[in-house]
């Protein structure tokens, strides 16, 4: 399941803001069979944290072109994009996420 590239990039900005460590870009299988992502190499990124608990969020991004008028399910507010900007900045406000 895809994510909206708004609420990853919230959701990278807040785990960056407590600390820890993003990385973006696109997940890609070289050659050699080491993932990387962007131009970073995955694999020597992980080894950095051997032996740690870790927690990692791989969130697929949803890159298709949202420019359709949809109206909100929840405010009834007419909106372009994946989600509702009123209703985000609601949820954020309230909840912190």
């Amino acid at each position: 399941m895809t994510i909206s590239k708004e609420s990853a990039l919230r959701l990278a900005s807040n785990a960056m803001d407590m600390g820890a460590v993003a990385l973006r870009g696109s997940l890609s299988l070289e050659g050699d069979g080491q993932f990387t992502v962007g131009d970073r190499n995955l694999s020597e990124w992980l080894d950095r944290y051997a032996d740690q608990e870790v927690i990692v969020i791989l969130a697929p991004v949803d890159t298709t072109p949202h420019d359709q008028i949809r109206q909100c399910g929840v405010c009834g507010r007419d909106y372009v994009g994946t989600e509702c900007p009123h209703c985000a900045e609601a949820r954020y406000r309230l909840r912190g996420e």
